[in-house]
């Protein structure tokens, strides 16, 4: 077959998948956006959460929805994909993926978002409770990590190998000259 041949199927497949993805990608966008709006809208200045845990979700849930009015999302989607997010890397810090580990370690930011919002009364101990919170869970979310380098050596063949055995080399005959001696040539 003609190169020429081979490389215009070879793009037309190639165009084939870009179009494949890219409707696979407009299926994907709409029934995570659907999933994210079923979520009930955040409530501010509402007390639907009791305990500490209502002194770290109140807090984000009116930071998330004071900013969150003029974009394209709204505040439930936003307080959702927060959630998801925090859980998806607590699980799979939990099972050792590094790239969890990083996203629930920079999802610590939270305390940021508690910190802006919460009364100036008690700011501080509601920052001091979503930081111990979030310390407590990051036992079980950075189980196993380690900051000391790990170092594999590995020397192939590096033992000596020791045989029960006796090599005798063959030895020359009495009329055979040694190997190494060469005659002088005149």
């Amino acid at each position: 077959m003609a190169h020429w041949i081979k490389a215009a199927l070879a793009l037309a497949g190639i165009a084939a998948l870009l179009v494949l993805l890219n409707a696979a990608a407009g299926i994907l966008t709409t029934a995570v956006n659907q999933l994210f709006t079923a979520v009930l809208g955040v409530q501010i200045g509402t007390e639907t959460t009791t305990g500490l845990w209502a002194v770290i979700d109140q807090p984000i849930r009116t930071y998330l929805a004071a900013r969150t009015q003029h974009l394209a999302v709204s505040a439930s989607t936003a307080y959702t994909l927060w959630q998801i997010t925090g859980l998806a890397g607590l699980i799979g810090g939990f099972a050792g993926s590094t790239g969890a580990r990083i996203t629930w370690t920079a999802w610590g930011a939270t305390t940021a978002m508690v910190w802006t919002t919460a009364p100036a009364d008690g700011r501080i101990v509601a920052t001091g409770i979503t930081t111990l919170t979030w310390t407590l869970a990051s036992v079980l979310a950075l189980r196993g990590l380690s900051l000391r380098p790990l170092v594999h050596n590995h020397i192939h063949n590096a033992a000596p190998q020791i045989r029960p055995e006796i090599h005798i080399p063959a030895q020359p005959g009495p009329d055979t000259p040694p190997k190494n001696i060469r005659p002088l040539r005149h």
